[in-house]
């Protein structure tokens, strides 16, 4: 055995990642495990900085801490790990407390700071075998800034901090705290005199970020557009204006001469203007983005997590994993199932608005993306929500989104065709990760611009397809969609009542919603749409009610999935509850019930009690079941006025009611979700006639039951037929009007909940939370999507880095402190009151 030992007086981490130290380290593990069996796990005390050999852990453990922490130097010989000599206390002291030896100074650089930089920049010396690590690559000069800024004194003789522990410290504080950038800048300036005016250290809020720009990831600009036709990129890279429109790529002025600067004959130059692109897309790329999730440990372990747990009952989806539509794109694609790293990936996109000084229709649209495979206390969290495109404004995409979806439908085919080299930091090894996306999150709207399949007109339904029963409305002009019946059992009476609905006896079996395959057949031989916000439209369909063949028929499994686009129960709930509440309480422009449709019942040949009667010039209208005289709305408000509910289960509804014009108004969804599912009775009790309140009661417990965070597949069945029961009872109340296209989509829910699986894992409630969070980023009015790009950069950064600070509240401790206290609290039905005495105690 060698007995040279300097390697084990190196300092510094980016001195142990070179051949001399690397080559000690591996001869001292062979010393220290020469006498136990390979791979079996055998621990011994670790000699590092941190645990002093005080601690035992196995090889490639202890491995990790001398590259991270490093070694001992003074610890030789090795007397813990079988070397006997005799012992040289020169250089060693020993401490009567501990009865251990401990060099005169501890590391300033923190074993959490130094896997912070390893994980960051993917420089981790124990992601090799030992045989391979003479042929390491070359280390990144990013590592060696991060290093370098890792292992300086924050000031002379700071043993607390290191510069950039500090500094991210900061940081973290500032975006947890939403501070502004004016006063942030403030506290770095008194900082700097405090510090003796540290030419090191940041001046302003710029300045300290870009500390962290190692750290963080990016995003890629790609010029568009103006009309959505194309993104100037592959063939169309260095155009200066769009083959399709032939409108400039460019702001007009934008790289002319500078008429202020004087053109030097001498010089032979002059100055050009920059030249500005008139719309930018910002791509946030999602490879890296995706390995960052394998790149700690403390994140890697659970991307398996759907495939280690132990599943108890396979007849209850608690999960996406336990859902057909997983097992079927397992079972189609086993070379991709067999590793249960490869990602599956939920995509979700809607439009906001930044803030009303931009006018009320501009609209920005980003694309998210949320990994499945980590298990619901995580998946369905900020920090794992990852932002992929954001498309810009002020014009909505509408059916040109596809243009838009082009960069990140190329890296999808990539990484499932090919796939990507990542380095596993749990496993501590190299695999070839792939992803597939199983599924898209919207609403309504953007459902038909994602899918192809137009949400407007007589065949809104894309689940019925050209199998929807719809009727237009004469005098309403709308179209009705009642014909609930065809979902009923073949044998069911109201399938022949005739008096009770329409006239006619309903023989239709429903409708079988289109597979991928058969979507393919039929685009077979159509061509595509050409995109653009002026192209010409000679047809307003292609066929049926087809506007275009989605993009994600690209993806070569996209065909194969039983689900491919998801109904959103959020935005379902907040249409029918308003519908429900405008109705019954005749609030105005919100109420069903109009003249026009009492008009339309004489049409329709149903209701003949509420056909309203001509008398001279004006109209004499029935008094229908559901509507409430003033002293039941009273009630009704009076109630709402008084509801009190726990902190953090609703906003305050008592808001919304109105005593004065009895109405309700300004209903957020939430609001709409709590009424639907637990205010409806207690409300209506004892005011509503029992024909009008028993369906409503039930629609109420149909979505209680499928909001529920475990379903289970007898009972979802039970639902898929109950649900058609119920909304026959509403055709037999209201009148047709009632009865949009929104009131129609509950009959698929339980269907694709029996698919995909809980809903909480398919609506917008999450997204829509992280668009919120989006508004008060805009700093700048003339462009907001910059400054939007460049704040969720900035969290994506910190909430990494969050995870490798101590001594602070992170948001990620924050988060999981709350969950964890809310759910105790929600188990002993403890008030906010008693919570408070409990604390105190």
């Amino acid at each position: 055995m060698d007995n040279d030992r300097s390697w084990m007086h190196i300092q510094g981490l980016s001195n142990r990642l070179q051949p001399t130290y690397r080559n000690g380290v591996k001869s001292f593990l062979e010393f220290a495990f020469k006498d136990t069996i390979p791979n079996t796990g055998a621990k011994k005390r670790c000699p590092c900085l941190k645990c002093r050999n005080y601690i035992d852990h196995d090889r490639e453990t202890m491995r990790a801490h001398l590259f991270r922490v490093g070694i001992e130097p003074d610890y030789n010989p090795w007397i813990f790990h079988g070397e006997e000599q005799s012992l040289d206390m020169g250089n060693m002291k020993m401490s009567e407390e501990e009865g251990d030896w401990f060099d005169d100074e501890d590391p300033l650089v923190s074993e959490e700071m130094a896997a912070l930089v390893h994980d960051a920049t993917n420089v981790v010396p124990e992601n090799l075998n030992e045989e391979e690590e003479e042929d390491r690559a070359e280390i990144p000069d990013k590592f060696h800034r991060l290093m370098k800024d890792a292992e300086e004194e924050l000031f002379s003789g700071c043993k607390t901090f290191s510069r950039l522990e500090f500094i991210v410290t900061l940081l973290h504080i500032k975006v947890s705290g939403h501070w502004p950038e004016k006063s942030f800048s403030l506290l770095l300036n008194a900082l700097q005199k405090a510090f003796n005016y540290d030419p090191k250290f940041p001046k302003s809020s710029r300045e300290a970020q870009k500390y962290t720009k190692d750290l963080g990831l990016n995003y890629v600009k790609i010029h568009a557009c103006v009309n959505h036709c194309i993104l100037y990129r592959k063939e169309y890279e260095n155009a200066d204006s769009c083959p399709i429109c032939e409108e400039s790529r460019w702001k007009e002025g934008s790289g002319e001469f500078d008429d202020s600067v004087t053109f030097s004959e001498s010089q032979g130059t002059s100055q050009r203007l920059p030249r500005i692109p008139r719309l930018v897309l910002r791509h946030f790329p999602l490879v890296p983005r995706l390995q960052r999730l394998f790149m700690s440990s403390k994140i890697a372990k659970h991307m398996r997590w759907h495939k280690d747990r132990k599943r108890v009952d396979k007849d209850i989806l608690r999960h996406p994993s336990d859902s057909k539509a997983w097992e079927k794109l397992d079972d189609s694609f086993p070379d991709f199932a067999a590793d249960p790293r490869n990602v599956r990936l939920g995509l979700s996109t809607d439009g906001f608005n930044p803030g009303a000084h931009l006018g009320t229709k501009y609209s920005i649209w980003p694309v998210f993306l949320v990994p499945y495979n980590l298990p619901p206390w995580m998946c369905m969290a900020s920090p794992y929500i990852m932002l992929s495109l954001l498309i810009p404004g002020p014009k909505s995409p509408g059916n040109d989104i596809d243009v838009f979806l082009e960069p990140l439908i190329d890296e999808l085919q990539e990484l499932w065709e090919v796939g990507v080299k990542t380095y596993d930091s749990h496993s501590r090894q190299n695999f070839n990760m792939k992803a597939a996306l199983l599924w898209t999150m919207s609403d309504f709207p953007a459902y038909g611009n994602l899918s192809g399949w137009s949400t407007c007109g007589k065949l809104a339904c894309p689940s019925c397809h050209k199998n929807t029963w719809h009727k237009r409305l004469k005098y309403g002009s709308k179209e009705c969609f009642k014909g609930t019946r065809m979902f009923l059992e073949p044998d069911h009476r109201w399938r022949n009542d005739k008096k009770s609905f329409d006239g006619e006896k309903e023989r239709r079996p429903p409708p079988i919603p289109l597979s991928g395959d058969e979507i393919l057949e039929a685009f077979d031989g159509v061509p595509n749409v050409i995109f653009g916000k002026k192209r010409k439209r000679i047809d307003r369909y292609l066929f049926d009610q087809w506007k275009k063949l989605s993009i994600f028929f690209r993806l070569p499994y996209w065909s194969k999935l039983l689900i491919r686009h998801n109904l959103d129960v959020m935005h379902i709930e907040k249409n029918i509850c308003d519908s429900i509440l405008g109705t019954i309480l005749d609030i105005p422009n919100k109420t069903k019930d109009t003249l026009k449709a009492r008009k339309d019942l004489k049409e329709m040949n149903v209701h003949h009690n509420l056909i309203p009667i001509k008398i001279g010039d004006k109209y004499a209208i029935p008094r229908a079941p559901y509507q409430l005289t003033f002293i039941e709305r009273r009630k009704v408000l009076e109630f709402l006025s008084k509801v009190k509910v726990p902190d953090g289960y609703s906003s305050n509804i008592a808001r919304c009611a109105s005593m004065e014009d009895g109405k309700i108004s300004n209903m957020k969804s939430h609001d709409c979700h709590v009424f639907l599912q637990d205010l409806l009775k207690p409300a209506f009790q004892g005011i509503l006639p029992k024909e009008v309140l028993e369906p409503l009661v039930e629609l109420s417990l149909f979505f209680k039951q499928l909001c529920s965070k475990t379903l289970k597949i007898d009972v979802l069945e039970k639902m898929e037929k109950s649900i058609a029961v119920t909304l026959c009872k509403l055709e037999k109340v209201f009148v047709p009007a009632f009865f949009d296209i929104m009131v129609h989509l509950p009959i698929h829910l339980a269907g694709e909940a029996k698919i995909a699986g809980p809903v909480q894992y398919r609506w917008q409630y999450r997204f829509e939370r992280e668009m919120h969070t989006m508004k008060p980023t805009v700093s700048n009015k003339a462009q907001p999507e910059g400054p939007i790009a460049n704040a969720r950069i900035m969290e994506e950064c910190l909430a990494f880095i969050s995870r490798y600070l101590n001594g602070i509240e992170t948001k990620l401790t924050a988060d999981r402190v709350a969950a964890v206290f809310v759910t105790f609290c929600c188990q002993i039905k403890y008030t906010r009151k008693c919570c408070e005495l409990y604390l105190c105690i």
